[in-house]
């Protein structure tokens, strides 16, 4: 399981990289449409009957809609699923309080040695091979705490409280699983490449829409550029949880683990 290539391109460079083909297509257009006014001399009414123009901006607001929507949403399962994830280590943290030594001890071990591979960075998730390294240090904290219960529990009767120890281990397990899928459940890049495409092409009818009427207002249509890119770059931004200018909020599982340090130290 990888994040798409896109992801491993720093934002900035990506903003430039699309500031540029959004100002070409626009450049292009009105030089496309100057040489047609030249060729043609009144091309006034071609203009005003050209829809193009309106049905590409209706695309291009219906793929700009879409694209927040869906970040935005992936968004705040992430936010959602560090949430979760906290409290049902806690949870069973604590649950295994009640449990007789040395079981009880082991188990809070793995537990706490698991909460601290759960604080993902910039560092550990700057590439493909920080991501895989930060994926097997989980795993293997996480294989080590199955064994731990079952020391604890082994040859207890398991009533109702070791059972429900049991559910809640299952749940550190479930949850680690639901974090990964939604890290992972990004925009493919070729969504991104067919927004930029309707983008540059929407920008080119106006340009050369601009050139066939011979006015041509740099700077509105410049503003409009950049902010377009501004906004493109937002729903990539939304996508890159660790690495771009918004960041996925880690303070959750740091609690969790100032907390728990501080109950295995009483």
């Amino acid at each position: 399981m990888g994040i798409p290539w896109l992801y491993d391109i720093p934002l900035w460079v990506v903003a430039i990289l699309f500031a540029i083909v959004l100002f070409l297509a626009l450049e292009s257009g009105f030089r496309i449409g100057l040489r047609q006014r030249r060729a043609t001399g009144s091309p006034e009414k071609k203009v005003r009957g050209d829809v193009t123009l309106s049905s590409m901006l209706a695309l291009l607001g219906l793929m700009l809609a879409f694209t927040y929507a869906f970040t935005l949403s992936r968004a705040d399962a992430r936010k959602s699923a560090v949430v979760d994830e906290a409290n049902v280590i806690g949870t069973a943290f604590f649950k295994a309080g009640f449990l007789s030594e040395p079981g009880r001890s082991e188990l809070r071990a793995r537990l706490l040695d698991y909460a601290r591979t759960r604080v993902i960075t910039s560092k550990t998730t700057r590439d493909q091979k920080a991501r895989k390294a930060l994926i097997d240090r989980a795993l293997e904290a996480q294989s080590q705490i199955w064994p731990a219960l079952e020391r604890a529990l082994e040859g207890k009767t398991l009533g109702p409280y070791e059972t429900s120890m049991v559910q809640a281990t299952n749940d550190v397990l479930d949850a680690q699983t639901r974090r990964i899928t939604v890290a992972f459940d990004r925009i493919p890049p070729s969504v991104s490449i067919l927004l930029l495409a309707i983008a540059a092409f929407s920008l080119a009818v106006a340009g050369s829409n601009a050139g066939l009427t011979g006015r041509f207002n740099r700077w509105r249509m410049s503003g409009f550029v950049i902010i377009l890119t501004a906004l493109m770059l937002l729903i990539l931004d939304f996508d890159q949880p660790q690495t771009g200018f918004i960041r996925l909020n880690n303070s959750p599982i740091i609690a969790l683990i100032d907390e728990i340090e501080k109950a295995s130290q009483n």
